[in-house]
């Protein structure tokens, strides 16, 4: 067995520093959200060590050929997860607003997205210079956030904090501007793929409508992940909606094979329905599960008029039956909790 064969199964290996560096990200805002000095410290430590494993697992991968498909797709996906966690825990702290977020977090949604549908058709990518300038960025971000947070819970060292908390606003804004070309110049490289029937498929899937069992909960599951990430406002929750039931109806425009009038792998229409499920009504752990198995329930059952909306043709009809599944679950949750 070479060299890189028993790396494979090493603590050390590229995937696994990456999914070491998710993991981080993942606890960051528990420790950051901590009222402790001594968690706020180890959290500092983890995101550096953290920002350490991007360059090494990188480095471990070229250099003992450990490069894979999934290797491509585990490493950016850990980074955003390391990045986007202690961004979200600031901006709830309130370091600076949420909207300097959005961009940030749309980028990466879509960017992550779209490389994963071109990855399971077979297409690769590598690093390119602007996005490794912007995830320097963010990281300079998480840092300087860091300097002004942990900093100021020392009496000897507020100084310190004051002197990086003008530093703040400045380097979120290059950041921002930094992730938006980066993302721009990334799609505009990769548009001749939007055209591909893999990547309409995975877009009407909304990827976990692929998944093998239950696709229409998984479709409820990915709407509730939206739910939480823009229920905080209602602008960004509204564009949200009409920008999933524009950009699934040019998908199915795109999709060759219509001879099934509503595939099963479609579960936009599930994301939707779950939105207009939670609109303008409180999310909270108590309104979200039986919000959910509210739609689902409506969803399947299909009580007067659902089933008829089904039965328009084409695109609409497959959105109609979980927007009026959506609606009333929407009633029973306005009558309880508004």
């Amino acid at each position: 067995m070479t060299f890189s064969g028993k790396f494979k199964f090493s603590l050390f290996h590229p995937n696994h520093l990456s999914i070491f560096r998710g993991v981080i990200g993942g606890v960051l805002p528990f420790l950051i959200f901590a009222n402790s000095p001594a968690a706020h410290l180890v959290a500092v430590t983890l995101f550096i060590l953290g920002a350490i494993t991007d360059y090494w697992d990188g480095w471990l991968a070229r250099q003992y050929k450990l490069e894979s498909k999934f290797g491509k797709w585990i490493d950016p996906f850990m980074d955003k997860i390391l990045i986007l966690a202690p961004l979200a825990a600031f901006s709830k702290l309130g370091f600076f607003s949420p909207w300097w977020l959005v961009p940030i977090f749309a980028r990466e949604i879509v960017v992550t997205f779209c490389r994963t549908a071109w990855l399971l058709e077979g297409k690769s990518f590598g690093a390119e210079k602007l996005g490794k300038l912007k995830f320097v960025f963010q990281v300079a971000s998480v840092f300087v956030a860091f300097g002004v947070f942990v900093f100021w819970d020392y009496a000897s060292t507020e100084a310190i904090a004051r002197w990086f908390a003008p530093l703040l606003l400045p380097v979120i804004a290059l950041t921002v501007l930094l992730t938006l070309l980066s993302g721009f110049f990334f799609l505009w490289n990769q548009r001749g793929h939007f055209a591909s029937q893999g990547f309409v498929r995975f877009v009407l899937a909304c990827g976990v409508g692929l998944f093998p069992k239950a696709p229409g909960t998984w479709g409820s599951l990915a709407g509730i992940l939206l739910v939480f990430l823009t229920s905080w406002n209602l602008g960004l929750y509204l564009v949200s909606m009409v920008t999933l039931l524009v950009v699934g109806q040019e998908m199915f425009r795109r999709l060759e094979d219509k001879s099934d009038p509503d595939p099963q792998y479609v579960v936009i229409d599930e994301v939707v329905g779950i939105l207009v499920t939670f609109l303008l009504i409180p999310v909270t752990w108590v309104t979200v599960p039986i919000g959910f198995l509210l739609f689902r329930l409506f969803d399947v059952i299909k009580p007067f008029p659902i089933r008829k909306l089904e039965r328009i043709p084409g695109y609409w009809g497959i959105m109609a039956d979980d927007i009026g599944a959506g609606i009333y679950a929407w009633i029973i949750l306005f009558l309880i909790f508004a």
